[in-house]
């Protein structure tokens, strides 16, 4: 019967997806079980109303009739689009060869100046894949071989067909955090060249002298301003220090890259010290030091929950890392990170399954990759809730998204329909 009402559903959508231009459709969604993510009561019957590439409205009740001119595709489960808060699906390409690797720049320890933009491909098929799993939106950052990695930006893993969307236009933010990775990667990366990180402690020195210099920077270029802005005066450029200064201002965030419990307390010890905006990611042994992450009030990107204990730094990994996190009360969100390895990205889907099937709980696991990742990236005015006039980014199950059973019949990015289940 499943599979009949399956069936059902798929013929419906495939009947629906292309009748008309992508951009001129108007969009009626018909949930069995409907999850906004903006309150109410989760999980009742529903209908959201798409027009223009936005949410026009969310409408509760068994009884929902759609408008004259919608099409119409029903599903027994509808969320949000699914949000991967730390990856680098767009730069880290499918094949595995130097041709589509663009996540490290590992000529220079420092590299502040360099953004995933300006790898970010948006024909690449792992942007596809992920898109199947219902994946919209991805932060897309640089690898992790670097202590300053360079400049994350936001993007949608879909656009329009014709033409081909660039990575501008995909971009909800073109530059959206700053990099730091700690811990075991930069290290070995640097001593295999014979130069400096060869420890932690010189990763964190690293990082602290460009926060040092960008504050040092900012201030003659203050000064200078202050004093009348003689050209014959002005200060010389650095483009690394330039790049820096949005994060010493507070106007975007820093992300750590973290495993260890000792590596957590360092970005914590860094982030206070440099008064940062900041978030942690991977936190591997998150859990050891719940009490300091929960006092210093940041935020933590977690995962990926099915990480392979293959070093000294993720050997005490645990899939109820994100359950243990949000029962302290800190705030979280998943990921799926850089993997070395075809097919080169997880499936945020899949971690989210395990997390909430180790504790974290259907519900608490579908926000932590819808309304609280947005929250968390500080993009939730366009994404991560089925909100009226927020971009219409939409998944359909067959069942509940978390279960091994269920499979995605169709997504919805900006208003489009970019997948259809086979």
């Amino acid at each position: 019967m499943r599979a009949l009402r399956r069936f059902g559903y798929f013929l419906l959508l495939a009947a629906s997806c292309f009748a008309v231009p992508l951009q001129a459709q108007k969009i009626a969604v018909i949930a069995d079980h409907l999850y906004t993510m903006n309150g109410g009561r989760p999980g009742e019957p529903g209908m959201v109303l798409i027009s223009g590439g936005k949410i026009e409205a969310v409408n509760p009740g068994a009884n929902a009739q759609a408008p004259a001119g919608y099409r119409v595709f029903r599903a027994v489960y509808v969320t949000p689009g699914l949000i991967d808060t730390d990856s680098t699906v767009g730069i880290s390409g499918a094949y595995n060869i130097p041709h589509d690797q663009d996540e490290d720049e590992t000529t220079d320890p420092n590299t502040a100046d360099v953004r995933s933009l300006d790898s970010f491909n948006p024909d690449e098929m792992l942007l596809k894949y992920v898109n199947r799993y219902g994946v919209t939106t991805v932060q897309s950052a640089p690898g992790p071989r670097n202590p300053i990695a360079g400049r994350a930006g936001i993007f949608k893993t879909r656009g329009p067909e014709s033409p081909l969307a660039t990575a501008d236009q995909l971009a909800i933010r073109t530059e959206s955090a700053i990099i730091f990775n700690l811990g075991d990667i930069p290290k070995v990366t640097y001593s295999e060249k014979h130069k400096p990180p060869m420890t932690r402690m010189k990763t964190a020195e690293i990082i602290r002298k460009a926060l040092w210099d960008t504050q040092a920077y900012q201030e003659k270029w203050d000064k200078w301003k202050k004093e009348g802005s003689d050209v014959s005066k002005q200060p010389s450029r650095d483009q690394k220090l330039e790049a820096l200064g949005p994060l010493v201002a507070g106007t975007i965030p820093a992300i750590f890259t973290v495993y260890r419990a000792d590596d957590i307390i360092t970005a914590i010890r860094i982030g206070s010290e440099f008064h940062l905006k900041y978030m942690l990611a991977h936190v591997t042994e998150g859990y050891l030091v719940r009490d300091e992450i929960h006092k210093a009030g940041v935020p933590c990107l977690v995962g990926p929950i099915m990480e392979r204990p293959e070093s000294p730094q993720t050997v005490n990994a645990t899939y109820e890392i994100a359950a243990l996190l949000e029962q302290a009360g800190i705030p979280m969100a998943l990921m799926t990170g850089h993997e070395g390895y075809v097919p080169k990205n997880r499936v945020l889907l899949f971690e989210a399954a395990i997390a909430a099937g180790n504790g974290l709980g259907m519900e608490k696991a579908l926000r932590a990759v819808t309304i609280e990742a947005a929250q968390i990236l500080g993009i939730q005015d366009r994404v991560g809730s089925l909100t009226s006039g927020k971009d219409a980014d939409v998944v359909l199950f067959d069942g509940d998204p978390f279960e091994y059973t269920s499979h995605v019949l169709g997504v919805i990015v900006s208003g489009q329909v970019s997948y259809q289940g086979k």
